[in-house]
This record gives structure tokens, sequence and C-alpha cells, in this order.
């Protein structure tokens, strides 16, 4: 079950990163070195139109904690002006159960951290299959206000 759900998110990060990262007919390149912390980071670089030239385009950076799962993965952007990668936005991971809860943390560049959370997102697997809930945060309100929902069914093949 939980292999199920974190199928799930994975490929619903990928499409989400997709929306992010601009026009996905493009061509891309891409690099991944992990460090000795166990920190992963993936180089992405745009292909000039001949295909002679990689442009810097964007890093992800991801952490994960003793059961190999994913517990950050932060996008930054290429800046041109600085020639360094700056933070965008990052993914916050969280746990609990057959539940994951997705969070997308907007960088603030007054606080220097990802303090500024406005989505989140959280997938819960049972028996008759899978739960999506999609929240936008309301700073008036101070709440969370739900703004889709899917449910999946599709029991799982070891139940049957």
């Amino acid at each position: 079950m939980k292999t199920l759900v974190m199928s799930f998110v994975i490929a619903a990060t990928g499409l989400f990163n997709n929306a992010f990262a601009g026009n996905a007919t493009q061509r891309f390149a891409y690099n991944t070195e992990t460090d000795s912390t166990g920190t992963e980071m993936q180089y992405i670089y745009k292909v000039s139109a001949d295909g002679q030239y990689l442009r810097h385009h964007l890093q992800y950076r991801s952490t994960y904690d003793g059961q190999c799962r994913l517990l950050t993965k932060e996008i930054l952007r290429w800046d041109a002006v600085s020639a360094k990668y700056c933070p965008a936005y990052a993914l916050h991971y969280a746990y609990d159960g057959d539940a994951v809860t997705v969070e997308c943390a907007l960088w603030s560049r007054q606080d220097q951290a990802y303090t500024d959370v406005r989505e989140k997102a959280v997938y819960a697997a049972d028996a008759l299959g899978l739960t999506y809930q999609a929240y936008e945060y309301d700073a008036k309100a101070d709440a969370w206000c739900l703004t889709g929902e899917h449910e999946v069914d599709a029991a799982l093949l070891a139940e049957r």
C-alpha cells in the first residue's frame, strides 16, 4: 500500500514540477550528483536549438530520511545576473501511516527561508483505493481551504 502511495506521489510531483519548469517540449539535459550527506542534486540544462550548447536552467536538491523516503525537494532557478542558482520553492513531504502530505513553500527573501506555504496535497491509501485532497492557504481566514478532492477506486491486487 505504501508503494502505491509513493508511486502516486512521485508521479504527481513530476507533473507539478513540469508545470513550474515551463514548456515541456523543449529539450533538456540532466546531471545528478550525491554529496557526502546523502543529498541528491540534479542539474537541468536547456539544450540550444542546434543541440550544441547547454544553458543553466534548474537545480533540484532532494533529501531523504533513514527509510529512503523523500523529505524535501528544493527547486532552484538559474539567475543569469548573479550567475548562480537561487531558491524558488520547495516541496516538503510528511508521512503518517498510509498518508503522505506534500506542502509547497515559496522562498521568502525577507526570511531567507521557505516560509511562504500556500498549497498542500494529501494522498491517503486505504483498502478501496487512493484519496487525493488539495488545499490552498487562506491568509485572511488563517485556514486551509479544500480546493479539490478525488478518490480512485482501485483495490490492491494483494487483497483480491
